[in-house]
């Protein structure tokens, strides 16, 4: 198979997600001059790519942009931010392979704590981690900000989410 644009591994704290039987990861190609999601379906094995608007850079320089690729209320959506500055832009995507497909929903900050996002859960509240490795969440229907006391890792880290059940993962013994 053909891939036209590569995995950009640089972006290792957010760049890939898996819905609806595909697989999606942010791309690049040319030195960072052109970026774009790169989507795979797993059933038909069909690979599509939608190019970024050039709205989504909002000052930033051309390949400098942090992308964290998410699923916000089961939409691929991407929350962007130029190094250096404590801004969020939350994009979704209104449909795979088409030209100016990236909708801007949300600007969160400047909030000048916090570093990077960690994980999105259902009900439309992102978690971020601050400069000081401890986790806040922002709720994006209400813009508040609440302290949790969870330290997060000095690296980067995800935040990840179950649902308990009382069925047996490894079925059942006789």
């Amino acid at each position: 198979m053909d891939v036209p644009f590569i995995y950009n591994n640089g972006f290792y704290r957010g760049t890939g997600v898996h819905i609806n039987g595909m697989c999606q990861w942010w791309g690049i190609r040319y030195s960072y001059l052109e970026e774009c999601l790169i989507s795979f379906d797993l059933i038909n094995e069909v690979l599509v790519t939608t190019p970024a608007s050039l709205d989504m850079y909002e000052g930033c320089e051309l390949g400098r942009m942090v992308r964290h690729l998410v699923v916000l209320n089961e939409s691929i959506s991407l929350i962007s931010n130029c190094p250096d500055t404590t801004t969020f832009h939350i994009s979704i995507l209104s449909e795979l392979g088409m030209e100016k497909s990236w909708i801007k929903l949300f600007i969160v900050g400047p909030i000048p704590f916090i570093e990077c996002p960690t994980g999105v859960e259902k009900k439309g509240m992102i978690c971020f981690k601050k400069y000081d490795d401890d986790l806040v969440w922002i709720d994006l229907s209400t813009h508040i900000i609440d302290e949790i006391d969870v330290n997060g890792a000095r690296l980067g880290c995800k935040t990840l989410f179950y649902k308990e059940t009382f069925f047996s993962i490894g079925g059942i013994n006789n």
